[in-house]
């Protein structure tokens, strides 16, 4: 498309990309939910452009939302950095009406869907931006489970590190789930509550572990990923020299 096409003469969703200018586009450095721009991306980004004349060609446009008619960045952070950084004035975008609320939580979820892999605390920031734009509210206004936060978070972040999230970072939403939930472990399991306590605590912290785990290992080197798991078959064997112990079938509350 030509520089004409831009955004002014468009309404609604664009089903198509069109051609904005940058300056044209809001940014707001605190939906970029990553701590820093990678380096290396921004460079590889920029001879994908310059080698295909800044279409879009091997990159997918960028993403914007027009919220009360202003354009805010909400997936391209590294294209649009590798744009600027060859001097080019324009990009190839799609466009979406939105709220404030619904733009801030698409542009956190949208470096759950590709990209390099989010840290935990990245993640960490997605779940904030998914509380405090209110995605944890059902629209008949009760309070989500913690399984459906992690299945609204696709699946990126365990329910238990969600409930211990809640309650550090939000501890009157954690306090009014408790209450609605009648207490904290219907809450936090919510299927009418915990297993016996003599074989919850021990077990429960364990599993959480290895769920976090398995959490930190996505965003790994290689060579970082290899020492975990050596580590990991390590302690596995020590697990099993610890005591008896049988094979049961796995409990999904863990």
């Amino acid at each position: 498309m030509t520089e004409e096409n831009t955004h002014e003469t468009a309404s609604g969703t664009s089903q198509e990309p069109l051609r904005v200018k940058i300056a044209d586009i809001a940014i707001r450095d605190d939906w970029q939910v990553r701590n820093k721009i990678d380096r290396a991306t921004v460079n590889s980004y920029k001879g994908t452009y310059k080698n295909s004349g800044n279409s879009s060609g091997q990159l997918p446009p960028v993403t914007l939302a027009r919220v009360d008619g202003t354009l805010r960045l909400v997936d391209g952070w590294h294209r649009l950095r590798a744009l600027e950084l060859l001097g080019e004035s324009t990009v190839e975008a799609t466009i979406f009406d939105a709220t404030m609320s619904e733009a801030k939580f698409a542009a956190a979820m949208a470096n759950m869907a590709h990209g390099l892999p989010l840290k935990h605390g990245e993640l960490r920031k997605v779940f904030n931006a998914y509380i405090t734009t209110r995605q944890h509210i059902t629209k008949a206004g009760r309070i989500k489970s913690y399984r459906d936060m992690q299945q609204d978070l696709n699946n990126r972040v365990a329910h238990k590190t969600i409930y211990n999230w809640m309650k550090k970072d939000h501890p009157k939403i954690a306090a009014k789930m408790a209450e609605q939930y009648r207490d904290e472990d219907k809450a936090r399991y919510h299927d009418g509550g915990p297993p016996p306590q003599d074989t919850f605590s021990a077990l429960a912290v364990a599993m959480a572990n290895l769920d976090q785990a398995l959490a930190e290992a996505r965003s790994m080197s290689p060579e970082e990923r290899g020492q975990l798991i050596a580590h990991a078959k390590g302690t596995i064997a020590g697990i099993e020299g610890a005591g008896p112990w049988t094979i049961t079938e796995a409990n999904s509350d863990f």
